[in-house]
């Protein structure tokens, strides 16, 4: 009679929390160790980086529109999302301008050819990071782990500061006013995060995230 072998079972991936790590790392150190032009950054270096784990998560995972936020019967619905929320950064930012003294003009922004290059390259940003720490970090810890949404919402938000640390250190030092920045992006990730979880929808915060770094853009970095 043969004995029966024993079934040695092999994990089907890496864990996610081990992907972050590796992720961190790599990112990391083309940071410190590489200095492109910003579209090269935004379009290719996080498309690899950012998408690429992304689009292997939504390869194996069920109902992938519904889960990435990507169902087109969403579209819409996000995209005046986003807007509204955008719209609310632009206000803020105006008004904090304005409340510090400093004299706004109108500007002929959408006839600037600058204007739109610079607006290509944030929604470019806002893709890639969406997908990256909302459609599949957020995703991953509630699939993997059974976290609840409000865990699952403060893991993807600490990926996010820990991810664009390593810029602001290297721009602003190891001081009071990276330290400020980064807690401003872990406030904004937040938001981010809530929008994505109540519209279900990617859609919705690309748009606000494009929209929030144009606000930053033209009424200055916190």
């Amino acid at each position: 009679m043969r004995s029966a072998r024993k079934k040695v079972s092999t994990p089907k991936h890496i864990p996610v929390f081990f992907q972050i790590i590796g992720l961190f790392v790599l990112w990391a150190l083309y940071r410190s160790l590489f200095v492109f032009p910003d579209w090269f950054d935004e379009i290719f270096a996080k498309g690899i980086v950012f998408g690429l784990p992304s689009l292997l998560y939504a390869r194996n995972a069920l109902r992938v529109r519904e889960k990435l936020g990507l169902s087109p019967d969403r579209f819409w619905c996000g995209m005046y999302m986003g807007l509204l929320v955008g719209g609310i950064y632009g206000f803020v930012g105006a008004f904090r301008s304005l409340s510090s003294g400093t004299h706004v003009e109108p500007g002929m922004l959408f006839a600037s050819s600058q204007f739109w290059y610079t607006f290509f390259l944030a929604m470019m940003t806002g893709w890639w990071e969406s997908v990256f720490f909302f459609g599949y970090i957020m995703n991953a810890m509630k699939d993997e782990y059974k976290l609840p949404e409000v865990f699952a919402v403060v893991a993807a938000c600490i990926v996010f500061v820990a991810f664009h640390a390593p810029l602001r250190f290297m721009l602003e030092g190891f001081g009071s006013v990276a330290v400020a920045q980064l807690t401003l992006l872990g406030i904004f990730a937040a938001g981010q995060a809530i929008l994505f979880l109540r519209t279900k929808s990617l859609y919705s915060i690309v748009i606000s995230h494009a929209l929030w770094g144009m606000v930053l853009m033209i009424y200055g970095t916190p």
